[in-house]
């Protein structure tokens, strides 16, 4: 089965066999699944809300709804989608760097998804470890890996080291 990388700011709506796979942070991805027709979709977006009222799937307030249509364009049913919430991690040391990114880009995947009154069938998200997710558009299944937690301090002593290793007079 063809495997699918779904980038930042991106989403994919497919009713072929793929196996769609993103890497998560305090970002978010909104699964959705008709369980009659088949239909899959995927959107993964950085921040909840879109400040300048664009249309970038960058934002969960426009990528949500835009997945939705998609679904309801293709004759799915309310009654036959299912959605998945994943994501919104806690990365970096110092929660108020980041303003509580993944925790508002949680909350507006429920929102939304109540207000289109789409059941969520799971949802795996917050804590302090990012995910590489897999999703098997064929049966459904989600797969889910946890990262190491994300330490900064860990990430900026790796490079000071490799810096540190580097003959900067064969450089110049």
């Amino acid at each position: 089965m063809e495997e699918f990388f779904l980038n930042p700011g991106e989403l994919v709506f497919t009713n072929k066999p793929y196996k769609i796979k993103t890497i998560l942070g305090s970002c978010v991805s909104v699964i959705i699944y008709d369980r009659s027709k088949k239909f899959c979709g995927m959107c993964h977006y950085l921040l909840p809300y879109s400040i300048d009222n664009g249309a970038s799937t960058k934002y969960g307030d426009v990528a949500i709804p835009l997945l939705i249509k998609k679904f309801y364009k293709n004759n799915s049913k309310k009654s036959d989608l299912e959605a998945i919430i994943v994501g919104g991690a806690l990365i970096f040391e110092n929660q108020n760097e980041i303003f509580f990114i993944g925790d508002k880009n949680v909350e507006i995947a429920k929102k939304l998804l109540n207000k289109y009154r789409i059941f969520i069938k799971d949802e795996d998200s917050n804590g302090d470890k990012g995910r590489t997710i897999i999703f098997n558009t064929t049966n459904g299944k989600l797969t889910i890996r946890r990262h190491r937690k994300f330490n900064l301090s860990d990430v900026l002593d790796r490079i000071r080291k490799k810096v540190d290793n580097i003959d900067w007079d064969m450089i110049k």
